[in-house]
């Protein structure tokens, strides 16, 4: 048997498996708020590596989603075993609905005393965080760890991306282990030909073509693609209900205008276009009940969409599954449709009056006063639902990458998000 050390070099082990595992990652940052069971892996921290201290661990899981979306990398994040990953559930769970790749690890008590239900412990921790991790696992054998590790990573960043956890026992770390080679893994698919063809067709052929963009084409990095294929069919472009990027510039001619999460007024809202096609968004998000219809009576819902779930409840329509950049690239490559007509522009909000002596600003006159004063390409992460209509008519957003705010409807999240942004 080969020994694993000699009198000149300490063992390998998988602390040290690990480190050298998001070196080769790029995932140098870890955002935490540790507990007594996660302290081994920060022992000799290496000086390449930073930490950023939260002090709950919502906010932890915050920072780390806005870091996230603004790198579109997978961030690293460590929780404290049960309570921690319990009080982080609510930034856990909105970045499963942004999509955001994340590797959480929580700690666990020592293998060697699980068995007497020992303080801190986490029971059946894998299943804690569901449904709101793509994978999770507490790995069979500490050796494991590193491996599950790099599993976790490819999982996360898979489309659609989303946060993983692996639970890590504390005795874990010193235990011997291998080192892991990075391999490629492609994390984007290609939609359909023939599907991407019927969309095709149907946008070619249409008397007056809507889009309607959600997240997934900024977070996608599909912003170019999509301006460039509204402006081909000359297609009013609507933004998806509840979605937590800006995906089309809102002073581009062919912006239509905001849908909310409501079923008969975004029927009503369409109405008129004979082909409505969702690229990069759920159709629909709904907030409240609604009766009726899905779509416009006479028109025709195509979606181009990641996320498979997404297409298998969307109500009506024919779906495209795959990465959006690649399906609009592909639609776009199509020899160009007959010129249409501009359609008509969209009605802009009457402008905000500032308030009189003495009276509080309105909503709408703080938006339009920090409108006139930003930089448009400043970034807003914003978290005021009960204003969010007056936001959307009030600060427009021009440009990729510089407006978040979460898909889940939870509070707490985006000034945390905004830390991880910056």
């Amino acid at each position: 048997m080969q020994e694993t050390t000699s009198q000149n070099s300490a063992p390998f082990t998988v602390r040290h498996a690990v480190i050298d595992l998001l070196r080769q990652l790029g995932m140098t940052r870890i955002f935490g708020n540790p507990g007594s069971t996660e302290l081994p892996l920060f022992r000799d921290y290496p000086e390449d590596f930073s930490y950023v201290l939260g002090l709950q661990e919502a906010v932890v899981v915050g920072m780390a989603d806005g870091y996230a979306q603004a790198t579109r990398r997978a961030s690293f994040v460590n929780l404290h075993s049960a309570a921690g990953v319990g009080h982080a559930m609510a930034n856990i769970f909105t970045a499963f609905k942004n999509r955001t790749p994340m590797v959480i690890t929580a700690g666990q008590q020592a293998r060697s005393i699980l068995q007497f239900d020992p303080f801190l412990h986490s029971n059946q921790a894998a299943e804690l965080p569901k449904p709101y991790v793509k994978w999770s696992c507490e790995p069979a054998r500490a050796e494991d760890v590193p491996q599950a590790l790099a599993r976790a990573y490819y999982i996360a960043m898979q489309e659609p991306r989303g946060p993983v956890l692996v639970s890590i026992p504390a005795d874990d770390w010193d235990h011997p282990a291998e080192p892991i080679a990075v391999r490629e893994v492609g994390f984007e698919s290609r939609p359909d030909p023939r599907v991407l063809d019927l969309i095709g067709a149907a946008l070619d052929g249409a008397r007056a073509p809507a889009l309607v963009v959600g997240a997934a084409v900024d977070r996608g990095d599909a912003w170019d693609a999509v301006v460039a294929l509204a402006e081909r069919h000359q297609a009013r472009v609507y933004v998806a209900p509840m979605s937590g990027r800006c995906s089309f510039p809102e002073d581009h001619p062919l912006f239509a205008g905001f849908l909310p999460a409501m079923r008969e007024r975004i029927v009503q809202l369409l109405g008129g276009h004979d082909v409505v096609c969702a690229v990069g968004a759920a159709t629909f998000t709904y907030h409240v009940e609604g009766q009726g219809p899905h779509i416009p009576e006479g028109s025709a819902l195509y979606q181009l969409i990641e996320d498979p779930a997404i297409a298998a409840w969307a109500p009506v329509g024919t779906a495209a599954i795959g990465n959006i950049r690649l399906g609009v690239q592909e639609l776009l490559a199509r020899p160009a449709p007959a010129q249409r007509a501009a359609p008509a522009l969209r009605v802009a909000a009457p402008r905000a009056q500032p308030p009189e002596a003495g009276q509080r600003m309105s909503v709408a006159w703080a938006m339009q006063t920090l409108a006139e004063v930003r930089d448009p390409r400043s970034i807003i992460v914003e978290e005021a639902p009960s204003s969010r209509s007056t936001i959307q008519a009030y600060l427009p957003i021009f440009h990729s990458g510089t407006f978040y705010t979460m898909c889940s409807g939870g509070l707490g999240h985006s000034m945390p998000a905004g830390v991880g942004v910056a």
